[in-house]
């Protein structure tokens, strides 16, 4: 009898456990063109659990206890939060705002959506986050495929800058700088980081299609901070109101 109970018990807290876990499946689809959207990343929120869509934009999950809400990501759409259920579909927007991001080639400017290389672009408002002497420990850790190394403990030392690693045993690895359209030799660190609008690096073979051999290793472009064209303004508070000069107030002339 007492073994029965047991089994009973135990029974009674599968079929409970079964009926917390809620198996949910789906597939995320882009909103212009309707296409399975590939590798998007799909979590429950408030958990570890979560996974990658499949070539067909599928994907299967099991929702832990109390938990329905879903957060779905994929670069270059905008994230969305959903309720799960099963056979969900989930359209995904284009992020207009990254697509539209400018970015700097060469001697003149592209769109990213235009642009199909592989650059990473580091703003003022980002560099002036970290506080670092030169700018180039600014990407360390803020750009994929690229390797900072500071082999010594010099103030104002320009690290070790690898691009997608080392490009030959036996030639420089050291990528290209070109600093306001010009390529420069001397030392990133010279450049004050205030100053610097924005960098930009061009990581794959498109830079060596601009550049040429210089441009193997990758190329660093820098864009400082210029002066631009804007509206008069006086403030009122320092002005001098001519109303109230007298030859009492005014100064003797010898």
């Amino acid at each position: 009898m007492k073994k029965k109970l047991t089994m009973f018990l135990a029974s009674l807290f599968l079929v409970g456990s079964a009926l917390a876990q809620t198996k949910v499946s789906g597939t995320v689809l882009s909103q212009e063109d309707g296409q399975p959207i590939i590798g998007a990343a799909v979590k429950v929120i408030g958990t570890s659990t979560g996974m990658l869509t499949d070539v067909n934009g599928r994907f299967t999950l099991t929702l832990p206890t109390g938990k329905n809400q879903l957060e779905i990501t994929y670069l270059g759409y905008e994230g969305k939060t959903v309720t799960a259920k099963n056979g969900m579909r989930v359209f995904l927007k284009t992020d207009a705002a990254a697509l539209e991001e400018v970015i700097v080639v060469a001697y003149g400017t592209a769109k990213k959506s235009a642009f199909t290389g592989s650059a990473a672009t580091m703003k003022a408002e980002d560099i002036s986050k970290r506080q670092v002497s030169s700018a180039l420990n600014a990407l360390t850790g803020s750009v994929s495929g690229v390797q900072v190394t500071s082999y010594d403990g010099q103030p104002g030392k320009d690290p070790i800058i690898r691009i997608r690693g080392i490009g030959s045993m036996s030639a420089n690895s050291k990528p290209l700088y070109v600093v306001d359209g010009v390529p420069f030799d001397g030392s990133i660190s010279s450049i004050n980081p205030a100053d610097i609008e924005t960098m930009n690096v061009l990581k794959d073979a498109s830079a060596s299609a601009i550049y040429g051999s210089r441009g193997a290793n990758g190329v660093v472009i820098i864009s400082t901070k210029q002066g631009r064209k804007g509206q008069d303004a006086v403030d009122s508070r320092a002005a001098i109101s001519t109303d109230n000069m007298t030859s009492t107030n005014l100064p003797a002339v010898k």
